[in-house]
């Protein structure tokens, strides 16, 4: 029993510190990547992550120093931070799903804010330059690398349309596996703080006799 013990322990707080680790880095991706998630939501999940790396830290002293009060503290919270980051994420990825790339150049074509998209995502057009030739425009710069249109051969031959779903789906799926790995280390990390509790107060219960 000893020996489960001791290896359900340090397995709580290297899970824990895994935890803290991949909360930290989804911090980082929200904050370099302010579209990662909806505008709604940079808030919640700030909070959300910061929580679960509190709670993480939490969880390591708890199983260092065989504390029952922390480690059901911890084991609480940690469940209940699972149940909201599943829904969270639910809602995230319903979100991204009733928008999409394509339907975001479609504003910004609609609204002539289609030159900073080309040049961030080094495409042309909807579909391709065609798009400006076949309504008499004239190709912006933003078409060309460089903004260079000296050369023919400088211009974006992708439309924006396709590559910024590209992205869009790349980063939707990168948010999705990240959120629902971190919700199922929460969800073990919950077990074993259970598994711990017992295992403090059957070892309090044999100190006492």
């Amino acid at each position: 029993m000893g020996c489960a013990t001791t290896t359900v322990k340090i397995s709580s707080i290297l899970l824990n510190t895994l935890l803290a680790l991949f909360s930290i880095a989804a911090i980082v991706l929200i904050a370099v990547n302010p579209g990662s998630v909806p505008d709604d939501w940079d808030i919640p999940a700030y909070i959300i992550f910061g929580l679960v790396i509190v709670f993480a830290v939490i969880g390591c002293v708890a199983a260092l120093r065989e504390s029952i009060c922390l480690t059901v503290t911890c084991a609480v919270f940690l469940l209940l931070l699972a149940i909201l980051q599943i829904a969270v994420t639910i809602n995230i990825l319903n979100d991204r799903h009733t928008q999409s790339g394509i339907a975001i150049v479609e504003d910004a074509w609609d609204h002539d804010k289609i030159d900073a998209l080309q040049r961030e995502y080094e495409c042309c057009g909807k579909d391709s330059s065609q798009d400006y030739i076949l309504l008499n425009r004239q190709i912006p710069l933003s078409c060309y690398e460089g903004q260079n249109d000296a050369d023919a051969n400088n211009i974006y031959t992708e439309g924006c349309s396709a590559k910024l779903q590209r992205y869009y789906d790349s980063e939707t799926t990168s948010i999705a596996v990240s959120s629902w790995i971190i919700a199922a280390i929460e969800i073990i990390g919950f077990l074993l703080a259970v598994f711990l509790v017992i295992n403090f107060r059957n070892k309090q219960r044999r100190m006492q006799f």
